[in-house]
């Protein structure tokens, strides 16, 4: 059993009502006291994080931050503030974080009197004080490891310029780029003269006003000390060099309790899946994220598509949220979509979850994203990147990825093997016989039922030994409400509002409260903004309403497409695939009207159930793609009212309806709830941006 982490008297909302943590019992239970009336309640830790998956409850997460912060300061999101704000709190958090890898030995000051001595080695800018340092150190402990809690106060001061900056900093960045990135630098005061003299040569025939202010040489000297040291080191002494005197050594980072390392990664699975039907659909992509401290598997995602910004979210939500009823689910997903007889079940439970101290990644391009930075942060997680030739920062995720070929995949039919020479004469594609549902089904078992109970080499305990006595010295942290969660998966977009709404990929959004936020941001004033610009937060997975900012009132205002029936649960994907064949045709997929919309839905639909069976292997996992999501999308529609046509089915599945998502505003306030955004506070989570691959099914 995982131990939950809930210090006393942290508040938790539960049915409707704010209760407090009295004690916790040695059952694993909590007894909570009502606030108001006293009355006592006592729940087991798996009740409250399926109520917090649900929505029906949610941990008090927020802590005082420091002086001259308050609660509503926190509880803007991340990238609200200005980009200077944004760069000063990750600065801050590098000193925090190597405080936090050395307090265990030690006390606080110590702890940053080693810090400091490190950094004062390498050339950084303003070096902070020791208390300063402590004052950071300690906002950012009661603000439970949140990014948001280093953010300085100076936006409460007014509008502040940098001492460097505009046309200045470009004369003086391409001074450096001449005279100090090479490999005779000059030195600083040689920079300042130069730079003084490009300076009064461009203020020739300029008025007073207009001339450029020539800068102090400290100034200079600061500017120059913020550069990156490794990018430094490598213009003036070679990539090589700068390698051997910034890179890490050693056997490899280590953890000291669970989820505090976790690596993820991407592994193109050596086995040739099929569809019921026989046809070959081709190799998997799997995306796994594993526990450094006891080799738990924490969360994975299963596809055919190739490694994208939406498998990288899915991965890590399944990896923070428990996994009672996913377990369940591949159960009967197994028995739906199986012929065989097997009844399919587990024999062990599966503990992990909890939020993420650090998350080690690769470097491909799904992962460099700043909102993917910025909403770890937002979570409490740090981001850290493989370096380049460097294997030991992911050694873990890799050997288990041989672990799981060697005793599963290179064991099932229709594997590929690691290489030719060990393939051999053996036919793949001939003796495949596994379906992605069964596939999933043997992958989860053989990591809840074999792989977690047999002795690790290195650990000399069990995987699932080492994760429990690890969480029974060290409970893990979980999300303070179900909002969190997406924070892993919505996009965030800049837009301009107009009379006639908002448009996101050649669809319209509209409602009363938009247009009421565009009336007060252009105001009374004929120079107001006539379309003003707003960022709105997009669900790739779901098209039928959006989220608009009005930064004012800190909340975020739903906006329900006009096409109600075409976008509801339709994802971002499939239309784009939908646009590129009614341009393909001919047509301007922005004057296409609903029903033609609907026509070409339905149509693709139906086309991909003949791609799959004859096409070549690239169309047919496209084709099974666009016909999963539409049969999960149709089995997922639940709203009480009819508009438009409904769309058919295959065959062999009952046609249900499409129908309108919202009826009344009251549904509109119950479906913003049940997603997560409360209207009473904005940007608790931040969005994540990254594009998914887009595919023409064709």
């Amino acid at each position: 059993m995982t131990s939950l982490h809930l210090p006393l008297n942290t508040k938790v909302q539960v049915y409707g009502s704010e209760f407090k943590v009295v004690c916790h019992t040695v059952s694993n239970e909590f007894n909570l006291a009502n606030i108001e009336t006293g009355k006592p309640l006592l729940i087991e830790e798996p009740t409250l994080t399926s109520l917090i998956m649900k929505g029906e409850a949610e941990i008090e997460s927020f802590r005082q931050y420091g002086a001259g912060k308050n609660k509503s300061h926190i509880k803007r999101s991340f990238e609200s503030f200005s980009s200077d704000n944004q760069e000063e709190a990750r600065r801050r958090l590098k000193f925090v974080k190597a405080v936090h890898q050395r307090i265990s030995d030690g006390s606080l000051s110590s702890a940053v009197c080693d810090v400091l001595k490190f950094f004062a080695q390498v050339p950084e800018e303003c070096l902070p004080s020791q208390r300063t340092v402590e004052r950071w150190y300690r906002a950012w402990c009661d603000g439970g490891h949140d990014l948001r809690a280093l953010l300085p106060a100076d936006f409460l001061k007014g509008r502040r310029t940098k001492i460097i900056s505009g046309a200045v900093a470009e004369i003086l960045d391409e001074v450096i780029e001449d005279f100090y990135l090479i490999a005779t630098p000059y030195k600083v005061n040689q920079l300042f003269q130069i730079l003084r003299g490009r300076i009064e040569k461009q203020n020739l025939g300029l008025p007073g006003k207009a001339q450029l202010k020539v800068p102090n040489i400290r100034s200079v000297y600061r500017y120059v000390r913020r550069l990156e040291p490794f990018d430094v080191a490598a213009a003036q002494h070679g990539v090589r060099a700068a390698k051997a005197k910034y890179d890490a050594v050693g056997a490899g980072i280590t953890a000291r309790r669970p989820l505090e390392i976790v690596q993820v990664d991407h592994h193109l699975v050596d086995l040739q899946l099929i569809l019921r039907g026989g046809t070959i659909l081709g190799r998997p992509w799997l995306t796994l994220a594993i526990d450094l401290y006891s080799r738990m598997v924490v969360g994975f995602y299963l596809s055919f598509d190739a490694p994208s910004y939406i498998s990288v979210m899915r991965c890590l939500r399944h990896a923070i949220a428990p996994k009672e009823m996913y377990l369940q689910q591949v159960a009967e997903q197994l028995e739906q979509h199986s012929d065989t007889s097997y009844k399919p079940e587990f024999a062990s439970n599966w503990p992990c979850f909890g939020l993420i101290d650090t998350l080690v990644l690769d470097n491909g391009p799904e992962f460099h994203s700043q909102h993917l930075l910025d909403g770890m942060a937002q979570l409490g997680t740090s981001v850290e990147y493989n370096p380049s030739y460097s294997p030991h920062y992911k050694g873990v995720v890799e050997r288990w990825f041989g672990t799981l070929n060697t005793k599963l995949v290179h064991t099932l039919p229709g594997t590929t093997f690691s290489n030719p020479d060990k393939r051999g004469n053996y036919p793949s594609e001939k003796e495949a016989c596994l379906t992605i549902e069964e596939f999933e089904f043997l992958l989860t078992k053989f990591i809840v039922d074999d792989y977690a109970n047999y002795q690790h080499s290195r650990l000399k305990y069990t995987p699932a030994q080492k994760w429990r006595e690890g969480t029974r010295k060290h409970p893990v942290h979980f999300i303070s409400s179900q909002q969190d969660l997406n924070v892993l998966l919505f996009k965030i977009e800049t837009r301009t509002l107009g009379r006639g709404g908002i448009a996101i990929a050649g669809l319209s959004y509209q409602s009363e409260a938009i247009q009421l936020l565009r009336r007060r941001l252009i105001g009374n004033s004929s120079l107001g903004p006539k379309n003003p610009r707003v960022r709105v937060k997009v669900d790739p997975e779901d098209l039928s309403t959006i989220y608009v900012e009005d930064q004012e009132n800190r909340v975020f205002l739903p906006a329900s497409c006009i096409y109600e029936t075409y976008a509801l649960r339709l994802s971002m994907w499939r239309h784009k695939v939908i646009r590129n064949l009614i341009q393909d045709a001919g047509s301007n997929p922005d004057k296409s009207s609903e029903r033609e919309l609907l026509d070409r839905r339905l149509s693709v639909f139906e086309a991909s159930r003949q791609i799959i069976t004859d096409a070549q292997k690239t169309k047919r996992k496209q084709a099974y793609r666009y016909q999963n999501e539409e049969l999960r999308s149709q089995s997922g529609i639940e709203a009480s009212a009819q508009v438009g046509r409904a769309i058919s089915a295959p065959s062999e599945i009952e046609p249900e309806d499409y129908e309108a998502p919202f009826c009344s505003n009251e549904e509109i306030e119950a479906e913003l709830v049940e997603r997560g955004w409360h209207a009473s506070r904005a940007g608790d989570g931040s969005s994540l941006t990254g594009e998914d691959g887009d595919h023409d099914l064709s």
